[in-house]
């Protein structure tokens, strides 16, 4: 077979097989390091799959071989032609980016093939210069340093050439000593280490930092309470909902860029990427508080242009999400520097045209960011973000957009594992590389196969218990626990809504025998790596969740809290276990906080005669 993802632009099937026993590897030897360490890397890999030595050189061997060449071309561009024939194969890439993407396909080639390769030519260039993934790792889950290496090698292994991470406090920044731990966040050490560990996969790790709006944790701190717009705010809601919706500094206090100064300087020199993003979205409570009455455009661009100034000072080219520019057209042409690009994000199944066509017309540079669809419950969901994504990429083309960021964001705790967002990152690295690309069944078949190591449609089992997580979305049941334990609300937990409406709870009870018919599935594989585990207690918490929407709505036969408590507390010890497999300590406690007292939450009964 040759599958491939992303989907190459052409490929020539010929006759013949190579063998890979008894091969080697040549590369010369002034090609780039980051070439050379990739080649071992599947040398190491056919090893692993003919149990044989796979010698590298860096002259002729003059025998069987795989050969890397680079050409002397220096425009930026990235594509390779890869050569199969029964005798050799060759790599050829028109930059060390292009021959590290042609070795990619080879590896794909491989796990698919095993030692017989298919002879052929496979001639490929990316359709965007600019192919991201966007990770959040400030609303619950931070990652260990080893995790983000995983990601970005799988970020690469798809020919991702940009990564960000979502920062508002999930960085020892100074200003937060005794908050942000070593336990919470990110370290100086860290950032500098996967710094160099992205270049030398040909992935520039971008900063991005909350600097405007989206700073709870700063603003709620008594030391820094007073540079907020809401001065004296307190938490009403469960802190997830305050944490995402308010928090905008004061811009008119002399202080708030000084402090805000103070976090991007020790913030950018980590980073050897020449670009910068401020992030300055839903600024909500702008002109709200202590400035009501000011006009927000101003007040706006007024903080705006000091941090630009900041990041332009270390030479950096500003990034920033689109929607307060697109809500002030002409302040934005008028005040932001012409080379700042902007994110255009839409999280929408079908993104509408006029979206990236506002900042075309604008004259701005542009990024669009679909998204994974994965944040506020435990399983992505692919119908919507497959949609997302290539609606997105279609405009993306017609419009001359720089690229693609794909965003994963963590709202809610971010109680998605990483292994269950992986389809929508992998679905964003395709339309990044090739928009046109047929994305039907052979596809969600080679997905399955190269991420997940199945011989069954994975995309499918994704489908279905994206459709069991209708009925009892975890952001809408926080939402509602806050409601009642918070905000003495008494008002019920109704079941979940679909494209159809409301559900019932038939709908419920038939989506607790999805998810245990879909982890039967997946238990019958025998295995327990990471991916599978973490899709398996994903399945367990859909199941659990629909089963205490069902208690709470009163239904026949789900009425035992005893036996429900005892198996989300089950879930809940392994849960823990695997997040902290991959992620610091950071925001568990508070899904530990939550899921320990899940079964005494009222019934709807309980709350009407109240």
């Amino acid at each position: 077979m040759l599958s491939i993802i992303p989907t190459p632009k052409k490929i020539t099937a010929l006759d013949g097989f190579f063998d890979l026993s008894s091969v080697c590897a040549f590369v010369t030897g002034d090609t780039d390091k980051r070439i050379i360490r990739t080649l071992a890397t599947l040398c190491e890999e056919i090893r692993a799959t003919t149990d044989e030595y796979v010698p590298l050189y860096a002259d002729d061997p003059k025998k069987k071989s795989i050969a890397v060449y680079v050409k002397d071309c220096n425009d930026g561009r990235e594509s390779y032609r890869l050569t199969v024939s029964p005798d050799s194969i060759t790599v050829e890439g028109d930059s060390a980016a292009g021959a590290f993407y042609g070795i990619q396909s080879l590896r794909q080639l491989l796990k698919e093939n095993g030692r017989s390769i298919p002879c052929c030519i496979v001639e490929d260039a990316p359709d965007f210069s600019y192919r991201g993934f966007y990770h959040d790792v400030t609303r619950g889950r931070v990652p260990t340093l080893e995790k983000l290496k995983e990601i970005v090698d799988t970020l690469a292994y798809f020919k991702i050439n940009s990564l960000q991470l979502y920062i508002e406090d999930a960085f020892t920044f100074k200003e937060l000593e005794g908050i942000a731990t070593e336990e919470s966040a990110l370290t100086p050490a860290e950032i500098l280490e996967l710094d160099g560990y992205c270049r030398d996969r040909f992935i520039d790790l971008i900063p991005s930092m909350a600097t405007f709006g989206h700073l709870y944790t700063l603003l709620q701190s008594e030391k820094y309470n007073r540079i907020c717009e809401l001065w004296g705010h307190r938490q009403e809601r469960n802190f997830w909902l305050e944490k995402q919706w308010h928090h905008t500094v004061d811009v008119y206090d002399p202080e708030t860029i000084e402090v805000i100064g103070s976090m991007l300087r020790q913030y950018i020199p980590l980073f050897s990427s020449r670009y910068f993003n401020i992030c300055c979205d839903e600024t909500m409570d702008l002109c709200n508080g202590k400035n009501a009455g000011r006009d927000k455009g101003e007040a706006y661009f007024h903080h705006v242009a000091k941090l630009i100034d900041i990041v332009r000072s270390y030479g950096k080219t500003v990034m920033m999400w689109g929607d307060e520019c697109m809500a002030r057209p002409e302040l934005s042409k008028e005040r932001l520097p012409s080379d700042t690009i902007v994110l255009n994000w839409c999280y929408r199944k079908e993104v509408n045209e006029w979206i990236p066509k506002h900042f075309f017309e604008q004259g701005f540079s542009q990024i669009v960011c679909p998204g994974t669809t994965s944040w506020e419950n435990f399983i992505e969901n692919i119908d919507v973000s497959v949609g997302n994504i290539s609606s997105f990429a279609a405009h993306a083309k017609k419009y001359g957009a720089l690229g693609i960021l794909n965003t994963n964001w963590g709202d809610f705790g971010h109680v998605c594992p990483f292994n269950c967002n992986l389809y929508g990152l992998l679905f964003g690295a395709e339309k990044s590389w090739t928009v046109e690309g047929e994305t039907g069944e052979d596809f969600e078949l080679a997905a399955s196969l190269l991420l997940y190591g199945v011989d069954f449609n994975m995309a499918k089992t994704l489908r279905a218990l994206a459709k069991a997580s209708e009925t009892c979305n975890w952001s809408n049941f926080v939402i509602w626990h806050s409601a009642v334990t918070l905000e003495n609300k008494k008002i019920p937990l109704r079941l979940g809504h679909g494209p159809e409406g409301r559900h019932t709870a038939e709908d419920a009870i038939r989506a607790v025998q999805t998810c245990r018919e879909e982890a039967s599935r997946l238990s019958a594989l025998r295995r327990s790596d990471s991916i599978i585990t973490d899709l398996m207690l994903s399945c367990r918490a859909l199941e659990l969740m629909n089963r205490l929407v069902l208690m709470v709505n009163g239904a026949e036969g789900y009425e035992d809290r005893g036996e429900l408590k005892a198996e989300f507390d089950r879930w809940l010890s392994d849960y823990s276990a695997a997040w902290l497999r991959d992620d610091k300590p950071s925001g568990l406690w508070r899904i530990c906080e939550i899921i320990k007292g899940i079964t005494t939450v009222p019934t709807n009964k309980e709350l009407s005669e109240e």
